[in-house]
């Protein structure tokens, strides 16, 4: 439920034990290596240089290319999506890697690679030349001849209308030019264009004048009919070298594993040389700092105790250093995790929200499906992938919680894959549906409405404690206490108080929740975002005096059955006392200016009228409270500020708290959508009903297809819209992030 805690520690190793001990520890994956800075920031620490190994980077990038090759000759692995990685004890790892006979390998593959390039290239060329010479195959010449002649030049040339051709013909009577009709298809025509080695320049000009596309077929030294022939059989040639080249890299890919774990083992090695730089180095000696977990720190001193010139040591972190953030949760929680370190990881002193957020994504993950077949599916077949299969991706996992809970809230609801029930008519099916069901939304949706209301409340209000509670052990109070709470208490008591005035809580509640709720307002208004150099006096005298004023506009409005003239007391006290102390502030500051004297005057005078009873209407009280409070505002530093940020967090919070819980309707929405289109499915499957024959086998296709796709779709809409209201609204009530994982 929480994370990790972390122990700073400090290893010390001789150079020639340097990379063994590093490699040894990145095979336990217990420590954490952090970069070793000294408290004086400006002062440099020697270290040891990244080692940019060109033969490595070379390494690596052939073996991506080789894999990159093969895959696409190799077997798809069982399980897909959520196929495991294998898992190798170290001694079996480096063993395979050694065995491989990598450089030749890779040689090997490289050459069989470039050759499929090189006939797919080749092949291009000669389809592309196949295409050119297809329209020419009755030339009677070759075409270079055309252009050799002595006196004669040429250009092979395309006519693609009758007006083009009209056109070239026109502007050819010029010249001394003959057209030659090679090929003809309705108005287009293939043609050689004839004329004397002198006119060569006129002729190009023309024939781009008319607009005649000419055609290169000047390369070509045997007859078009010859050209196209020894291309198709060059053609053929290459679709068997490509058999034989599918052939090898078919048999070669059955080593694709091995070349992934040559990947793994030299990704590995490039990790461990990016660890240089974090180490203080001297001639014969590294020294690394890191973290380790408290569970972890036995076995750590025991792998550093096994080399010789080593030895680990405990250490305290730095000023201002933050650990990394290690999640530690139970194994139901743990799955969930994924979808925390999504959003982000914990700072180090918040608690892990993972398992906060795990039962709320399960249930509303079955919410936006609500369909108990659906439920039944993906139960199954994630219980058939975990325990069959022997695949434990987190993934799974959670569509399996999820699949559970969806079996309990489609029984709920009274869906089972749509209405099949009723298409079946199986009587103890029905009786079984009619029993379990609580409600039917498509019948009746506002307790769908409710309910989806009321999670987005509970959940809301959860993460406000959550942030309560989290800001008190960590030690922001002002967070916690002027922030948060206020808000806290405020949502909580408007649903008490009209819990209170239905009859649910006794009536004699409403009155100390009404004052709790203005308290917690004056809390906000004056409090919230207060910064730590506040004066206490000023903040707890300024509070005092806007829930007074609240209490007394309260009254006015019938609200509160308190005496009038009890609030009017305690209304004119915290002014007065306001006033003494403002007056107090303002001489021993040397802050009091013209207007704050003024309007220090006028509220002095007001009270004065007021308490002899020359004047004392409420409108009158209200007048002396505003000049009091702006000759306070204009004297005490940052007040007025203070007090228009928390008049602008009333408004956001007023506003935003509707659209926070409103948001949770996509559960109904959700939820609703999957039994309308499951429905739909099943009336389109028995309009079907009455073929001879063939009826129940089309029945039994639209089923499947239509609810596999259904399922489909509403499981990834689920899995979406959840996960939003985790990320959107739920997380940022307390949650902080910015840590570093471990």
């Amino acid at each position: 439920m929480a994370t990790a805690r972390v122990e700073k520690v400090l290893i010390a190793t001789h150079r020639d034990e340097r990379d063994a001990l590093l490699r040894r520890l990145q095979e336990e994956g217990i420590l954490h290596i952090s970069e070793f800075k000294s408290d004086d920031e400006k002062k440099t620490q020697p270290s040891l240089p990244r080692c940019p190994d060109a033969e490595l980077k070379q390494t690596l990038a052939r073996l991506n290319q080789a894999i990159s090759f093969l895959s696409a000759y190799a077997e798809k692995s069982k399980g897909g999506l959520f196929a495991p990685k294998p898992s190798l004890p170290a001694s079996e790892f480096r063993r395979r890697v050694a065995e491989l006979d990598l450089d030749n390998r890779l040689e090997e593959v490289r050459k069989l690679s470039e050759h499929t390039a090189s006939l797919d290239t080749e092949e291009r060329r000669l389809h592309g030349e196949l295409e050119l010479l297809a329209p020419w195959v009755s030339l009677k010449h070759p075409p270079v001849e055309y252009i050799s002649l002595k006196h004669t030049d040429a250009r092979f040339i395309f006519i693609s209308s009758r007006e083009e051709k009209q056109a070239l013909a026109g502007a050819f009577k010029t010249l001394t030019a003959n057209i030659q009709t090679v090929n003809q298809e309705a108005e287009t025509e293939y043609a050689v264009a004839l004329f004397p080695k002198d006119e060569t320049q006129a002729a190009e000009d023309t024939l781009k004048a008319a607009g005649v596309k000419m055609i290169q077929l000047a390369d070509f030294n045997a007859i078009p009919r010859k050209e196209i022939q020894t291309r198709e059989k060059r053609v053929e040639r290459i679709a068997t070298e490509r058999e034989d080249v599918f052939r090898k890299a078919k048999q070669m890919s059955a080593e694709i594993k091995g070349l992934e774990t040559a990947l793994d083992h030299y990704e590995n090695e490039q990790t461990l040389k990016e660890q240089y730089p974090k180490l203080l180095a001297s001639e014969q000696a590294a020294f690394l700092e890191g973290w380790v977990r408290s569970d972890d720190t036995k076995r750590l001193k025991e792998i550093v105790a096994s080399f010789p010139a080593s030895e680990v040591v405990s250490t305290k972190p730095r000023k201002k250093e933050k650990p990394p953030v290690a999640l530690q949760n139970s194994p139901v929680v743990k799955p969930f995790e994924m979808i925390m370190n999504l959003y982000g990881t914990p700072d180090g002193r918040e608690a892990d929200p993972t398992p906060f957020m795990a039962p709320f994504f399960a249930l509303f993950f079955a919410m936006c499906l609500t369909d108990a077949g659906y439920g039944l599916i993906i139960t199954a077949v994630t219980a058939y992938l975990i325990w069959g299969k022997k695949i434990r991706n987190d993934l799974v996992w959670i569509l399996f919680y999820g699949g559970v809970l969806t079996i309990f809230t489609g029984a709920a609801t009274g869906s089972w894959f749509g209405n099949i029930h009723e298409k079946l008519a199986i009587s103890w099916f029905v009786e079984l549906r009619n029993v379990l069901t609580w409600f039917d939304p498509l019948k009746d949706p506002m307790p769908f409405f409710y309910i989806s209301l009321g999670a987005g409340f509970f959940q809301m209000m959860f993460g406000m404690g959550i942030a309560v509670v989290d800001g008190l052990r960590t030690k922001r109070y002002g967070h916690a206490l002027f922030e948060v709470l206020p808000w806290f208490l405020i949502y909580l008591g408007i649903p008490s108080m009209i819990a209170a005035a239905m009859g649910v809580l006794p009536a004699w509640s409403g009155l100390p929740i009404l004052i709790v709720i203005i308290a917690s307002l004056g809390v906000s208004l004056v409090l919230s975002n207060r910064p730590s150099s506040t004066s206490p006096t000023s903040a707890i005298l300024l509070w005092a005096a806007m829930t007074a004023a609240l209490l007394a506009a309260a009254k006015g409005a019938g609200l509160i059955p308190l005496p009038g003239i009890l609030l009017k007391g305690v209304l004119l006290g915290t002014v007065a006392a306001l006033w003494l102390y403002t007056v107090f502030k303002g001489l021993s500051e040397k802050t009091l200016k013209v207007g704050g004297i003024v309007f220090g005057i006028l509220g002095v005078a007001a009270i004065v009228l007021y308490v002899t009873g020359i004047t004392g209407s409420n409108l009158f009280l209200a007048v002396v409270f505003i000049f009091n409070l702006v000759f306070s505002l204009s004297v005490l530093k940052g007040w007025g500020g203070r007090i228009m940020w928390g008049a602008y967090n009333v408004y956001s919070h007023t506003t935003g708290v509707l659209g926070i819980i409103l948001s949770y309707v996509r559960l109904m929405a959700l939820g609703m959508v999957t039994a309308g289109i499951a429905m739909a499915f099943n009336e389109i499957a028995w309009m079907l009903d009455g073929i001879p024959v063939l009826s129940v086998i089309l029945i039994t296709i639209v089923l499947i297809v239509g609810h596999a796709y259904n399922l489909a779709m509403s499981a990834l809409g689920a899995f979406v819209h959840t996960l939003r209201l985790q990320y959107v609204e739920f997380l940022p009530q307390f949650f902080t992030g910015g840590g570093t994982p471990f």
